[in-house]
Parts: C-alpha cells; structure tokens; sequence
C-alpha cells in the first residue's frame, strides 16, 4: 500500500482547526444567550425621539438593524445544525413583535424580514404574510427615494435627505428582495 507524502504541503496536509467544534458550538450558545438576554441597565443606548417613543437600540427585545442582523446569523446557524432553540428563539422574536404591533417603516426596521421571510419559506405560516406583503409593498411604493430614485435611507431619528448607504442593500434590498420571491411564489 502506498502512502502519499502530504506533510510537506499546507496545500494538501489536513486542516489544522484552531478549536474544536464542540467548543465552537459552546462558544455560539454564549454569544445567542447573551445577545437575547442583554439590557441596557444605563439607559445609555435608548434613542429618545421627541414625539414620546424610546427605542432600546441595544436589547433584544427592540425592532432595528441590529435584531435583523442577529436574527440572520441565529437562522443561519439553525439551517447548519438543526438546532431547534435557535429556531425557537428566532419565532419567539418575531411572536413578541407582531403581538407588540407594527414598528415605524424605515431602513433598519427592514432588517429582520430577510429572516422571516425564510422562516415563511419553511413553515407556510399564513400570520407572516401580511407582515411581509405590507412591508414589501412599502419597500417598492412608499419608502423615500432619493432625486436619482435610489432608496434614501430614512432610519427612526433620521431622514437623511438625498442619501444612498450602502448598508441599505443589507437592511433592505436583500429583505425585499426574498419577501418578494415568497410572495411571488405563493400568488403562482
């Protein structure tokens, strides 16, 4: 039997994994338990907006880019494990907000469609349709627009008149995008 010399090369010799998967998998539950369960004891990160509304932009219970963000990355990890408390907490996010209500339309509050969107894709949950119908009937008809008829990137403090972020293709565009191909697929 002949045995081929791969030692040589980094190219060829097995991966040498920096840790483990078990510890990797250890390390992901801290980082989702602590992303669900953080407060803003200070009040340091509460956007106060003067028509009375205070947003928690640092807790998990809140409706912005960062809860889309994380949203996403917990759904991911879901499809690569199987892991069925991930996707639980992904379904309870969304089960507090709707039963919250509506949150103001903008950019960031875009974020956590992409998410639902696939969990619509799964499950064939008829409550998500409103939320992503409405919203990406939004994203095409009524979000602002920029004179060059780009989408301005209107967030819940700021119009930002006349700007194009580039950060409005992953809160945004990439939500409407797969809300839109749901839907579509479901009108056919």
């Amino acid at each position: 039997m002949k045995v081929w010399p791969v030692k040589h090369s980094p190219l060829l010799r097995q991966p040498e994994r920096f840790i483990a998967r078990n510890e990797l998998q250890a390390l992901i539950q801290k980082v989702t338990h602590n992303l669900v369960n953080i407060k803003d004891e200070s009040g340091q990160f509460l956007l106060r907006l003067d028509d009375g509304r205070v947003i928690d932009t640092k807790g998990w219970n809140g409706w912005e880019w960062t809860h889309g963000v994380g949203l996403y990355g917990i759904y991911q990890y879901y499809q690569q494990t199987g892991d069925t408390a991930m996707r639980d907490i992904i379904d309870g996010w969304f089960a507090d907000r709707f039963a919250e209500g509506a949150t103001t339309k903008n950019v960031n509050t875009m974020a956590p469609f992409l998410t639902l969107a696939y969990r619509y894709e799964e499950t064939g949950n008829p409550a998500y349709l409103p939320w992503l119908d409405s919203w990406a009937e939004w994203a095409m008809n009524e979000m602002p627009r920029t004179e060059s008829g780009g989408m301005q990137h209107i967030t819940l403090a700021e119009e930002n008149h006349q700007q194009m972020w580039d950060d409005t293709l992953m809160m945004t565009v990439l939500r409407w995008r797969k809300s839109a191909s749901c839907l579509i697929v479901r009108n056919t």
